[in-house]
């Protein structure tokens, strides 16, 4: 159930000095364009006849195969694959055709599917290489197979090497060495994967691994990861491995599954990576029971629980070990006002959201439950700088729990699932408003950016998997002017202060090989050897929720701040920028489009005074709407 494939198509390829230190030629799997016969049937059917003789390979190709060890011999009882790229055009297509030639059978046949294309575009939507006319996994792996190298490393492109390798980048033992992990001319020792390495089953799955997981689509050989272990396959993340000292010394792989199995000396392959934190995830849930006093003035009570969903009993926050660690964070967050939150009454010098500390404030409610106050009153025109919160308002539980996740090892931190809840403020109803209520509350939608990040835990592990939660604090008036003041070496943006709202944020992230200056939020530079986007960027639909990435943007977002001004806690001082140019210009942030920006109505050092007043207009809806000229979705090909 294991194997390889080989080209018969091969060329030699001559290091380059540029690339790499190797000095001798390698054979490299190529293919045919056109020096075959090529002839048009007449009736929608076309005929290729290969200018190459499989069984008559040219002698110096057959000569370097021999000083790598490789066997190019026409083989007809064993499966064969033929593989057609149709690109340079609007369409593309990569269709395959497996067979054995002897016996021509095409049903039934063993193809070494490990990976569906499917899986890797959950992130890469699409895989396109090579002039993106290459797409599909099996078609990858006609050339990216044990008969390939890169001269110039003397690193293989083999499949399940090289794309081990590649996705490893910062984390390779041999890069964090001081080494590099360079293929093809480019370097990826820099790359960072967006999620934990170990979770195999992402990728290549089978009826084993990937059960009970709707989201991917699991392959004959998908389970091979688990249960044939080699040195190749190991070797490509572990690649300080000795496997000549390893465990006696391993010449081949005939004995990796004595140890690497279930019920061996080291488990099975699947064991060794489990992921125990994500685990001990689902045993800590918290959910909030109700939300009291949150009129202007008073002071929001929060009741909460946090138990385990498998037991359904409740912690003991106050006394149990796993929240009293010093580590361990529980918190009530406030945030007010989902039209677009600003947090203004806050009593701090920045916009964040207004922290409870659960563990030291909470007070027992002798259920299992418990009860906490807010620090401050919601705001009205008697607190300073007098601007009364209005509308509705957020609750949010963040935190982590620290456990021991292997008996005598040290205990780990445990991310909290962040929940929330509205609640309302002066609504004339009563009932809270969620934020950006066009959309149902939701612009993006977490399971898409969990399908490339599998969690998202960020500040320590408290903030995890909740959107919302993220919002309350990378919101319009928040920047990182703070963080910045407490930095011993100036940014290399030369900025006062950079910009942390979410729609400005993380598309400046996601952009980092589009953007002309990297986007740096104090200290943390994210240039292209930082983040390396995998999917196609202007796909907006890839995170966003149905058509919420179009113009207009609903009414009351708030125009980002730039500038914080002297009085940090009012933000009628602060200069910022026209929201639909601030969201654009995250990505598009070269001088000629954000002119075009602004000679279209667009701001980047106005008030949110000027706009509400109507003396900055955007207009960029007259194009960029839906079905004008330049719809967002026409120019974004999502169309």
């Amino acid at each position: 159930l294991t194997g390889s494939w080989q080209s018969y198509i091969n060329r030699i390829r001559d290091p380059d000095p540029e690339d790499g230190p190797g000095t001798e030629p390698r054979l490299q799997a190529t293919y045919e364009r056109d020096a075959g016969e090529f002839t048009n049937n007449g009736d929608g059917t076309y005929r290729y006849r290969f200018e190459l003789n499989v069984t008559a390979l040219p002698a110096d190709i057959l000569s370097q195969a021999a000083s790598e060890g490789l066997n190019l011999e026409y083989q007809p009882q064993r499966t064969h694959r033929l593989v057609i790229q149709f690109s340079n055009s609007e369409g593309w297509a990569n269709p395959v055709y497996n067979w054995v030639p002897e016996t021509g059978t095409t049903e039934g046949l063993f193809t070494m599917d490990i990976a569906a294309t499917e899986n890797c575009n959950r992130c890469h939507g699409p895989l396109a290489f090579h002039g993106s006319g290459r797409r599909e996994v099996e078609y990858c792996v006609t050339c990216h197979n044990t008969g390939s190298t890169d001269p110039s490393t003397e690193n293989t492109v083999d499949m399940k090497v090289m794309i081990h390798k590649i996705h490893m980048g910062s984390e390779l033992p041999s890069v964090q060495e001081g080494g590099s992990y360079v293929v093809g001319g480019r370097d990826y020792s820099g790359l960072n994967y967006p999620q934990d390495i170990r979770n195999c089953e992402n990728c290549h799955a089978g009826t084993a691994t990937g059960a009970g997981r709707e989201d991917l689509v699991l392959t004959a050989q998908g389970d091979n990861w688990n249960e044939y272990p080699t040195r190749a396959s190991c070797g490509s993340c572990h690649d300080l491995l000795d496997f000549e000292q390893h465990e006696g010394g391993q010449v081949d792989d005939s004995d990796c599954a004595s140890c690497h199995s279930l019920g061996g000396d080291a488990g099975s392959v699947e064991e060794s990576h489990r992921i125990l934190s994500q685990e001990a995830r689902e045993t800590i849930a918290a959910e909030i029971l109700s939300i009291a006093n949150t009129g202007p003035g008073e002071t929001p009570t929060v009741s909460f629980r946090v138990s385990n969903p498998e037991s359904g009993e409740a912690y003991d926050i106050i006394n149990d070990p796993i929240w009293t660690d010093r580590s361990s964070r529980l918190r009530v967050r406030f945030a007010w006002d989902t039209s677009d939150y600003q947090n203004t009454g806050n009593q701090e010098d920045n916009a964040s959201s207004v922290a409870a500390d659960a563990k030291e404030d909470a007070v027992p409610n002798g259920d299992g439950s418990y009860s906490i106050n807010s620090p401050i009153p919601i705001p009205d025109h008697n607190a300073y700088p007098g601007i009364a919160a209005t509308g509705s308002g957020t609750a949010v539980i963040e935190g982590r729990a620290v456990m021991e996740l292997e008996p005598g090892e040290d205990p780990e931190r445990v991310s909290l699932t962040n929940v929330h809840q509205y609640f309302s403020i002066d609504e004339p109803d009563g009932r809270p408003t969620p934020r950006r209520e066009d959309f149902d509350g939701q612009v993006v939608e977490l399971e898409k950016c969990l399908s490339c990040h599998s969690t998202l835990a960020f500040h320590g592990g408290s903030r995890a998997d909740n959107i919302e939660s993220c919002v309350t604090c990378h919101n319009p008036r928040n920047t990182d002017l703070e963080d910045r003041l407490e930095l011993e070496t100036p940014p290399v943006d030369g900025l006062k202060e950079q910009v942390v709202d979410m729609k400005v944020m993380i598309h400046g992230i996601h952009a980092s090989e589009f953007r002309q200056i990297p986007l740096q939020i104090a200290d943390q530079v994210f240039g292209p050897e930082q983040v390396r986007y995998p999917g196609r960027l202007a796909n907006c639909s890839t995170c966003h929720a149905q058509d919420t990435y179009m113009l207009p943007l609903q009414g009351g977002v708030l125009g980002p701040t730039v500038d914080s001004g002297d009085d940090l806690q009012d933000p009628r001082d602060d200069i910022v920028a026209s929201p639909e140019a601030a969201v654009c210009a995250s990505c598009h942030d070269d001088k000629v489009a954000k002119s075009h920006m602004e000679s279209n109505g667009g701001s980047f050092a106005t008030s949110q005074a000027a706009i509400d007043n109507d003396e900055v207009v955007e207009q960029c809806t007259i194009c960029h709407a839906p079905g004008k000229a330049a719809d967002v979705a026409e120019v974004h090909g999502l169309r």
